[in-house]
């Protein structure tokens, strides 16, 4: 799903039911309102505290205390989601709160007026999710989303820097700038490893601990992230398409999309272009 919203309270939400939510590949904001949450970022139990935005960038790892009782809002959202334009496209990728490489997370205290924002925002895109078969429900809800992370941008205060990536994460977010860059050339984990200067096994280890899941993971996220703007934004042919991806062979394309999405190519360019 391109973006969802969830009103999460610990152990009443199963996991699979939010599994999108907790993705790396998707933006995240938290609404934290009356009594605060405890959550889990990039493996560290964070305790946040009431009437407050969470910022979490693509790629950092959260999970939720299945024992946490007091309830918040969970909104998530992709990039192709979000950057309908090119200026929506250079905001979100220059939004320093956003940026994976300086922080794993920016909270921002809001004034306790802002709890029934909250409320709003949540009706509004759960509507939105429930009829996003029409264009206009899709507008809203990017409408909204933007609103959000316009109002974080104007409103973050620059203390409370978050917390500062440690070397491991660093490395690993290097490792996702390279597969960002070369995706479309190289799919292979060992030649990233030997780029990084360390073994595939080595990498494999830094990206579980890190994300919670395979440097193969990471790549093909990456190169699905890339085919779905492509299929969106651009009037090339799927074969075109599947060629600049570095596919030979468009059937092989289509195969690769199908089993990751539910859906061949060209239906999900009709979805989203009708």
């Amino acid at each position: 799903m391109e973006f969802g919203v969830h009103r999460v309270i610990g152990i009443e939400r199963e996991v699979s039911a939010i599994a999108d939510a907790m993705a790396t590949d998707n933006y995240t904001v938290l609404f934290v309102s009356a009594g605060g949450c405890r959550i889990q970022i990039d493996k560290k139990m964070v305790e946040v505290d009431e009437y407050s935005l969470v910022l979490v960038p693509r790629g950092v790892k959260i999970a939720f205390d299945p024992e946490e009782r007091r309830a918040f809002l969970i909104i998530y959202f992709s990039e192709n989601f979000f950057a309908r334009t090119d200026i929506d496209a250079s905001f979100i990728r220059s939004f320093k709160s956003f940026d994976r490489r300086q922080y794993t997370y920016q909270v921002l205290n809001v004034p306790q007026e802002y709890a029934t924002y909250y409320e709003f925002v949540g009706l509004q895109l759960k509507l939105s999710k429930q009829n996003y078969n029409q264009a206009i429900y899709r507008d809203l809800a990017h409408n909204i989303v933007k609103q959000v992370v316009l109002l974080a941008a104007i409103y973050m205060e620059e203390k409370g820097p978050g917390e500062l990536l440690g070397y491991n994460m660093d490395l690993v977010r290097r490792f996702e700038d390279l597969v960002e860059k070369n995706v479309k050339k190289e799919k292979r984990v060992m030649y990233y490893a030997g780029v990084l200067n360390i073994g595939s096994k080595k990498l494999t280890s830094l990206t579980n601990e890190v994300l919670g899941i395979t440097p193969k993971d990471v790549i093909t996220g990456e190169l699905l992230r890339v085919s779905k703007k492509s299929l969106v934004e651009s009037s090339l042919s799927i074969k075109q398409i599947a060629w600049e991806l570095g596919y030979t062979n468009v059937n092989n394309f289509s195969t690769f999309f199908l089993k990751e999405t539910g859906v061949t190519p060209k239906e999900y360019r009709k979805r989203w272009q009708g």
